[in-house]
């Protein structure tokens, strides 16, 4: 569960950081808390709690959690409000299918190549060699 969270957090930080900024902020505002305030319940300075409000620090599992916690959220209920609009989690399984079977013929083309590779190898060496014998 923990793993998962922290995935869901990882790809919300690539390519939504507004959008977790926007949610701890609201959860933050909702109960009526200081930045001080909860930058102190976490441990960190007002600035460090100011940049992972804003999104220029990495949200990890462990902070998320707290936040929860002191603003009476569920963890989910953040989750869920920072990966809205995210593919879901079907879509991205079917993609990595199509792409582990994209990787498998791959691999099979590189297999196919590496034995023609060789094929070619020993017959330049043949015909080198037959062409050595002519002009001797």
């Amino acid at each position: 569960m923990l793993f998962l969270l922290a995935t869901v957090i990882n790809a919300c930080m690539i390519f939504h950081p507004e959008r977790i900024s926007a949610t701890l902020l609201k959860a933050r505002i909702g109960k009526g808390f200081s930045q001080t305030y909860m930058a102190h319940k976490l441990g960190i300075s007002q600035k460090a709690y100011s940049y992972l409000e804003s999104g220029h620090c990495k949200l990890d599992i462990i902070k998320l959690l707290k936040i929860a916690d002191f603003t009476g959220t569920h963890p989910m209920s953040i989750i869920g409000k920072i990966s809205e609009g995210m593919p879901s989690w079907e879509s991205i399984e079917k993609k990595i299918s199509i792409l582990t079977a994209e990787i498998d013929k791959l691999e099979d083309h590189i297999i196919f190549l590496k034995a023609y590779n060789v094929l070619l190898n020993d017959t330049i060496k043949k015909l080198s060699n037959e062409q050595k014998k002519m002009k001797e």
